[in-house]
């Protein structure tokens, strides 16, 4: 039983935004927000980011072809 004021908190794994370029660094701290808004680990991070694109290129192909 957890003691009062105990609170047991899930670690999130953070990816490494030192010595990275500009846009890769912002592009990572992204990532690490999403990781730590939905408490996602990097391999539902990797299917989050894959819907992801798949959504945004079918809107992309079904808008050019109207």
């Amino acid at each position: 039983m957890a003691k009062l004021g105990q609170i047991k908190l899930k670690q999130v794994q953070q990816l490494n935004t030192a010595d990275s370029a500009f846009l890769v660094r912002k592009h990572k701290e992204v990532l690490n927000w999403m990781m730590r808004t939905f408490a996602l680990d990097t391999y539902a991070l990797t299917w989050a980011q894959f819907f992801k694109g798949f959504g945004l290129g079918a809107l992309a192909v079904w808008l050019l072809m109207r």
